[in-house]
């Protein structure tokens, strides 16, 4: 009975295991490309690479996959970058989008007048 049933077993798990790391790149590639629209530039070729996988604590303290993605953005359209981020069993851990000093920031409100008598004077961006 057992030897019938433990190779449909394994094919179940491949499968589960298949389509889970099939939803966690395409969660990576979504991710990666609203941060890369937020810092207003361009991810290229759109798509991720998985790069590690590993195991970690969650907040319920029980172990998950930890996947990290890298993936390529460009700022003007004619140079590439690495970027990379972690996700924790679809929640994102941490980001590195790798910009150039010499990028320009996107434009910040300006300050709010300040009332008559104040002594604090705003910092301005350079």
């Amino acid at each position: 009975m057992f030897e019938t049933l433990f190779p449909l077993l394994l094919i179940l798990l491949a499968f589960y295991a298949w389509h889970s790391a099939l939803r966690s790149r395409e969660l990576a590639r979504a991710i990666s490309q609203r941060l890369c629209s937020e810092a207003r530039v361009q991810l290229l070729d759109q798509t991720v690479a998985l790069q590690r996988v590993g195991f970690a604590r969650g907040r319920d303290g029980r172990l998950h996959l930890r996947r990290r993605y890298r993936f390529e953005l460009s700022t003007d359209g004619a140079d590439r970058h690495q970027g990379n981020l972690e996700l924790l069993d679809g929640e994102l851990l941490s980001h590195s989008l790798p910009l150039p000093d010499t990028m320009p920031l996107p434009p910040t409100p300006g300050p709010a007048p300040m009332p008559y008598g104040s002594n604090v004077l705003p910092l301005r961006r350079h």
